[in-house]
């Protein structure tokens, strides 16, 4: 078919991947997607039926774009299923999941997605990548037919997307795979052992690192599986149609367990409740322990070409048909079989193994638990900000078992750690999508990140924020002829914020609300009010605390305390250093912010009975909430502190009046006083809709 030449080559059609492509082709942009298998949608194509986001404010752009598709999808079918009510985000069939990413591809202009299309090997040429090699597929599965010529692509910056990563081995991009040992940034890395929900065999309490957890680092890798979409027959007779004849390959009964989730008041088990029900009356099988989860050949089937993956994937693909067999004989329960309808070329399996982690590049940030765990750094709502961030997620660091043998001792296997009490909000900052080495190669599958770090972002929620700055840092670096690494961050995330997309999560806030732009835009420089569910409340009063405190923070004003000299407000306030270091801002500037000049003297008399003198102090009511007439004329002060003969701009973008300054309109006038180049590290990124 001779060689293609698109601008911008997109590596595997799960969500991230089209996320990415969908977003570089609304620019402008040809864009190309090769995905390997027969179908499009990757792990929500294939049993994971959500996208695995704790709370639905995780979702922004295309991702909340996609949820209405499938609402839709579901809505023209007239079904209106229980499960729909019982998650934040949006749930499916995973038929129904293709379905729905065929038509998002079809309706989007300069994008092409080819499937059953491998690649298998890329040329690089002064540190760019120069084509890449695919091979069609001879199977469902994505098994390149090595026997023909490999189809040649040129593409102008290649995107990543994909769940292993063998883009980078064939480009000689520097990555890891495996878990770094404990470090003080990641007290949970290296080999661990935890007691998860229950309390450990040696009577230890739930949620603990137990004994034998010495934090060395290995090549283990987080276990992989089929997620297996099943329904409840009728029919349980030996020769049903959904029931295994003959053990399967390897089968080994004492490799599983199958346990009812609860009893129900008659003594009777009850099998299937909450998450594990599913669109359409189907249930999932998923469990990780002494289940369908298998760590053996995960490592390999990375690492392997993708020519050499069958044995590996068929590997894997026995053992949940194992588990199944074990299910419907020695668990007792016959009833229980794969539905038919998912994927119907392979008997209800399955065609793509849950991939929990593969290759990790070496990018220019590496994120680690740290930046995912509120307690290390952070202030225990959220981790250190990012002012560098483009994508973010929600869902906590979470490692599979890094063996398959569960010891004596121990209710997991080596390597199962699941934090709930972590999680919170987290940012991805640009660098984890730039590798080393490669100029025109962004990667947002096997991002820069740890063992600890990965395991919070694989999920497809926080792929799909990923693929979105992917797919626009591509797109935006094109049209400004330069690599992805030069690209100015601040453009990139304007454009995201532009497209609806979120830098920092907010519980209560989207693209609808008309000062979401600079909501954002405050929020990267750090306005970011404590709340249990992180929301921003932005009718919420602003104190005047909270608008000195912000003014210099979010504005990044030089702290300067030259002395004391406001009522209440001693130099053990927390307040203390914002306010003297507007006072100093003033006072080098000649503006009387405060209106220190027209303090009353005390009476003489009074002065002269003191036995010290005492000095004069401007009243200041920390917990007082300004009206929006007093905070605009506070405001021009230091507007005209900063910008000595500019016309205001606080007062073209608020009101004057007895009402109270929220904090929307607050995020406006800081917005507004943007611009101070030298005392900021990053230009402003929100523009007015």
């Amino acid at each position: 078919m001779g060689i293609m030449k698109p601008d911008i080559l997109v590596l595997s059609a799960n969500p991230g991947g089209l996320c990415a492509a969908i977003s570089a082709a609304r620019k402008g942009m040809n864009v190309l997607v090769l995905e390997p298998t027969s179908l499009v949608g990757g792990m929500n194509g294939n049993g994971v039926f959500g996208f695995d986001a704790t709370r639905r404010a995780a979702l922004s752009g295309l991702a909340l774009e996609f949820e209405q598709i499938v609402k839709d999808h579901y809505r023209d079918l007239g079904q209106d299923d229980p499960v729909f009510h019982s998650r934040s985000d949006q749930v499916w069939e995973t038929f129904a999941n293709r379905e729905c990413w065929q038509k998002f591809i079809g309706s989007t202009r300069n994008l092409k997605v080819l499937t059953g299309a491998v690649p298998v090997d890329a040329v690089v040429e002064d540190g760019r990548i120069s084509q890449v090699h695919w091979q069609p597929a001879t199977d469902v599965f994505g098994t390149p037919d090595t026997s023909s010529v490999p189809n040649i692509v040129a593409p102008r910056i290649v995107v990543d997307a994909s769940y292993e990563g063998d883009i980078l081995e064939w480009a000689g991009v520097p990555y890891t795979i495996g878990r770094e040992p404990r470090s003080w940034d990641e007290p949970h890395a290296g080999k661990i052992y935890t007691s998860d929900m229950g309390q450990a065999p040696n009577g230890l309490m739930a949620h603990s690192v137990l004994p034998g957890s010495s934090g060395e680092g290995d090549g283990g890798v987080s276990a992989f599986a089929m997620r297996l979409p099943c329904k409840w027959y009728e029919d349980t007779s030996d020769d049903a149609t959904h029931r295994i004849k003959e053990p399967p390959r390897g089968y080994d009964p004492s490799e599983f367990a199958w346990r009812p989730q609860a009893i129900d008041e008659d003594g009777n088990p009850k099998w299937f409740k909450g998450l594990y029900v599913l669109v359409g009356d189907k249930f999932l099988v998923n469990r990780m322990i002494l289940g369908n989860d298998i760590s053996g050949a995960a490592r390999d089937y990375i690492l392997a070409h993708p020519k050499d993956r069958p044995a590996y994937r068929q590997a894997i693909m026995d053992y949940s048909w194992s588990y199944l067999y074990y299910i419907q004989t020695e668990g007792g329960t016959p009833q229980l079989g794969l539905a038919q309808d998912d994927f119907p070329e392979n008997g209800g399996m399955p065609y793509l193994p849950y991939i929990r982690a593969g290759r990790r590049i070496e990018g220019e940030y590496v994120l680690t638990e740290s930046d995912v765990n509120p307690f290390i750094k952070g202030d225990g709502f959220r981790p250190p900000k990012k002012s560098d961030a483009v994508a973010i997620g929600d869902w906590i660091f979470e490692s599979h078992a890094c063996v398959d043998q569960l010891e004596d001792g121990y209710s997991f296997p080596e390597g199962w750690l699941f934090s709930r009490v972590t999680q919170c909000p987290y940012q991805m900052p640009y660098g984890s999508l730039l590798p080393k080495a490669v100029d025109n190669l962004l990667v947002c599958g096997s991002i820069s990140a740890t063992h600890i770090g990965f395991s919070a972002t694989r999920c497809e929620a926080f792929r799909m924020q990923s693929g979105i700055a992917a797919g626009l840092a591509a797109a935006l670096s094109l049209d400004a002829a330069c690599d992805p690494r030069a690209l100015p961050v601040e453009q990139l995330q304007s454009e995201i914020v532009e497209q609806g997309g979120k830098l920092v999560y907010f519980g209560d806030l989207d693209q609808e609300h008309p000062d979401y732009a600079e909501i954002q835009w405050a929020g990267l420089h750090g306005y970011l009010p404590k709340h249990d569910l992180w929301y921003f409340l932005p009718s919420h009063p602003v104190s005047w605390s909270e608008l000195v405190q912000l003014l210099v923070t979010v504005l990044g004003l030089p702290i300067s305390v030259t002395g004391e000299h406001f009522e209440g407000v001693g130099r053990r306030d927390p307040i203390f250093r914002y306010v003297e270091s507007i006072y100093d801002l003033g006072t080098r500037s000649g503006v009387d912010i405060f209106d220190a000049r027209d303090l009353k003297h005390e009476d003489p008399m009074v002065a002269i009975l003191r036995l010290y003198p005492a000095s004069r102090l401007i009243p200041f009511s920390k917990t007082g909430v300004p009206t929006m007439t007093e905070a605009v004329q506070f405001l021009m002060r230091v507007e005209e502190a900063l910008f000595d003969g500019r016309p205001s701009r606080v007062t073209s973008v608020i009101d004057t009046g007895e009402t109270l300054l929220s904090r929307a309109e607050f995020c406006r006038a800081l917005h507004s006083l943007r611009g101070l180049a030298d005392l900021r590290p990053h230009e402003a990124i929100a523009r007015r809709h």
